[in-house]
């Protein structure tokens, strides 16, 4: 009488288990490549455009009007929406007079943004954030940012800033 070794068939069953998992492995590796192939360049435009506003953020905290003026675009204009009254308040200031201005000796600008959002289309970008603004260590007001950006010669610069003027919760 023969006797019936189960190892051959436990062993075919094994291979086979193995042969599934590597292709699943291969399909897994080929999915995870295309989505990396996908979000790369978002990635990669996202951190630049919060990249330039950092930038901008680290020259006015230097008070510093020659790293400002390359943070921004040549026809740039900034406009404050200023609602700590009974009816907002705007003002307009162009580029060059914003660095100007800022790029004077005195107690540093610091702008500190949360959360920011960034969306893009080939060379326009926008970016969203709620922000905090000190002077030197003291909290002055609060609010959100709205920056437009344009990329040139595979730079992007700051097109346009608008941003409200809160009070601080």
């Amino acid at each position: 009488m023969k006797r019936y070794t189960p190892f051959f068939p436990l062993l075919a069953l094994c291979l086979c288990l193995i042969g599934m998992a590597g292709c699943q492995g291969d399909t897994a590796h080929s999915d995870a490549d295309s989505a990396a192939d996908v979000t790369a360049p978002h990635d990669s435009a996202e951190h630049d455009v919060i990249g330039v506003v950092n930038d901008l953020f680290q020259a006015m905290e230097a008070r510093d009007s020659i790293r400002i003026k390359m943070a921004l675009h040549p026809n740039a204009l900034f406009t404050s929406v200023d609602l700590t009254g009974d009816e907002p308040k705007t003002k307009r200031t162009e580029g060059s007079a914003f660095a100007s201005s800022v790029g004077q000796p005195g107690t540093p600008y610091v702008e500190k943004m949360v959360d920011p959002v960034v969306e893009y289309h080939g060379d326009f970008a926008q970016l969203w954030a709620y922000y905090e603004f000190y002077l030197g260590d003291s909290l002055s007001h609060c609010g959100h940012d709205s920056f437009q950006l344009v990329r040139l010669n595979e730079q992007w610069r700051i097109l346009g800033i608008t941003y409200t003027r809160t009070s601080c919760p």
